[in-house]
């Protein structure tokens, strides 16, 4: 693994909980994308990386599968973000939104490829949530937000983003994959699924 021991961190002043929490969750991001497999992270490696002992982890966290639908949370976060920067620099019309979001999409799966794969490519071990709650719930909304102006009835604009969200992770995965096949050219793919996914209802 990529990461060194931390520094021994100073015990936390009354108050300053919380902010152990978030190194807690960053660490484990930090490690989960240095690593040649993402799956293998352990409490004992996030408390090394912090600088605090395993039993300070339980403070804030009853166990790694906890942590990891934490860190998995921030990570969508990171990668709602990539999307957002990348639409603010688009146009206003849901096709350019969608292309745009396309664009952010592949930035942050190439910028951080151990996010990715963790929130792409495996539970990580972790029991999903049922019902509304799961991660990545935000991010979706985005989109289907997006395809509402098209205009599109609800189901309509919900099932366009579930194969919009399908066909632009395929692009990234069978790109990168199967690299002897005759793929055209990224923009083009990304034209051709937001065409797609913004055409106007018949």
């Amino acid at each position: 693994m990529a990461s060194t021991t931390a520094a021994r961190r100073r015990p936390a002043a009354r108050g300053e909980g919380g902010q152990l929490r978030t190194e807690i969750i960053e660490a484990a991001m930090r490690l989960t994308e240095q690593a040649e497999d993402p799956w293998s992270l352990s409490l004992r490696a996030v408390a090394r990386e912090v600088g605090v002992a395993t039993t300070s982890i339980y403070l804030h966290f009853d166990s790694l599968d906890e942590l990891l639908m934490a860190m998995k949370t921030a990570f969508y976060e990171r990668f709602g973000a990539a999307l957002q920067e990348a639409a603010a620099q688009a146009g206003p019309t849901p096709y350019e939104q969608i292309r745009a979001y396309g664009d952010g999409y592949l930035a942050f799966a190439r910028a951080y490829p151990g996010a990715y794969k963790a929130l792409f490519t495996t539970t990580l071990g972790v029991t999903q949530l049922v019902g509304e709650q799961y991660p990545g719930k935000d991010q979706f909304e985005m989109t289907v937000s997006v395809l509402r102006r098209v205009p599109l009835p609800e189901d309509e604009a919900r099932q366009r983003g579930v194969l919009l969200w399908c066909a632009i992770h395929g692009l990234v995965s069978l790109t990168d994959a199967v690299r002897r096949f005759p793929w055209p050219a990224e923009a083009e793919l990304l034209d051709g699924i937001a065409r797609q996914a913004t055409r106007p209802m018949v």
